[in-house]
């Protein structure tokens, strides 16, 4: 009996610059872990960047090179692709990003192929322009992935979804060769010494972008107050940006010395094993890999309560959520969990951890793809309210 050839699945991003990013990062291990018996995967950017010419990612890429949204170049560009796409066989196309989700829908339907958008976050982009576009070209939206119920919501919401439009898979991630234990004692001495840090105290850490969106400032005026009482604490940045204007808040509260910027970086895990509580305080969350790192780390969680974060935090067994904005909660928090005082606090970084393994394995979120890319390729008669997951 002659096998069947895997299917061919488009992906197609705005521009892909870095796989430590959230969204990149999770297309980048669902393109490398879909099962290459079904499924045959490529994918297309509109702009290229540094680490695609690399040739860092595991499949044949295309670059599209136009993508202002409003430019007939752009539309053209793409819908000659898509025919050559149609021709050459692929049978769906995976949308992630803004602007690729208003071009790809109506372009690649009317060649006759059907298109998924993905929403991971709450819409903080959305403009009365784009949101006058999306709600036009959802008619040729074949279903939508959402990364939190939260996020499916505001879809649903903003963009005139249906619930059953909208199918949730939450974030994957791998597992390690070996379960990275916190390291204790002359070993993590040792460690944060290599780190620039002091060799003891108490270590807070934020893995976020230096952006507005992440309020970093919320934090450092937190450690301003919670070094009152708990002088040996530090907080620990880890991310790309600007760090001046931070530095400088950081002066001027008076705690720069305990006030540490690491950048971006690509040993995360091994950082969060000499850490002691995760933190994040954005003012807007779809579902955050960091919360998910940190669990994964057995660190006990303070987030603001926005978006998916509440569905990641079990607020008062994996950890703690604030009302966004608010230093002085988030500041009681973070040393009622330093302090670990109570029996709960000590076991929220165990629990956070059975959490993010159960709901967050990597296997968990390709199944779940590959489950509805062939819900959606079943049959001729799919129509887009039968596609929803949940």
């Amino acid at each position: 009996m002659e096998m069947e050839s895997p299917v061919r699945i488009l992906f197609v991003i705005d521009q892909f610059s870095s796989p430590y990013a959230g969204t990149e990062g999770q297309l980048l291990q669902l393109i490398s872990n879909l099962p290459a018996d079904r499924f045959d995967p490529e994918l297309l950017v509109l702009r290229s960047s540094d680490y695609v010419n690399e040739g860092n990612i595991p499949c044949k890429v295309h670059v599209l090179g136009s993508s202002k949204l409003f430019s007939m170049k752009t539309w053209l560009a793409l819908f000659q692709f898509a025919r050559r796409q149609k021709q050459a066989g692929t049978a769906l196309c995976h949308v992630f990003f803004n602007d690729s989700s208003v071009l790809c829908p109506p372009v690649f339907g009317l060649v006759g192929i059907p298109t998924l958008i993905s929403r991971r976050d709450m819409g903080y982009w959305y403009t009365r322009k784009y949101l006058w576009v999306l709600r036009r070209t959802a008619g040729f939206v074949r279903g939508v992935v959402a990364n939190s119920e939260a996020v499916k919501r505001i879809t649903v919401q903003k963009e005139g979804f249906s619930d059953a439009d909208v199918s949730v898979i939450y974030n994957g991630y791998p597992e390690g060769d070996e379960e990275l234990h916190p390291l204790i004692g002359e070993e993590r001495q040792r460690y944060v010494e290599t780190l620039g840090l002091p060799k003891s105290g108490r270590f807070v850490v934020l893995v976020a972008n230096l952006r507005d969106i992440k309020r970093i400032g919320d934090a450092i005026s937190a450690m301003a107050r919670l070094t009152q009482t708990l002088p040996d604490t530090h907080l620990v940045l880890i991310g790309a940006g600007d760090q001046k204007p931070y530095r400088m808040l950081a002066e001027a509260v008076g705690n720069a010395g305990q006030v540490h910027f690491l950048g971006a970086r690509s040993d995360v895990n091994n950082i969060l094993r000499v850490m002691d509580v995760g933190l994040l305080c954005s003012e807007s969350e779809g579902y955050s890999n960091a919360i998910v790192e940190y669990m994964q780390a057995k660190l006990p969680v303070v987030a603001s309560d926005v978006g998916g974060n509440s569905e990641a935090v079990e607020h008062g067994v994996t950890g703690f959520l604030f009302p966004m904005g608010d230093v002085d909660q988030m500041a009681e928090q973070l040393a009622t969990v330093l302090k670990g005082e109570s029996r709960a606090v000590a076991s929220m970084g165990e629990a956070g951890y059975k959490r993010a393994g159960h709901r967050h394995a990597l296997h968990t979120m390709i199944e779940a793809h590959c489950g509805l890319y062939d819900r959606l390729l079943s049959g001729s008669d799919y129509s887009r309210s039968g596609l929803g997951v949940r």
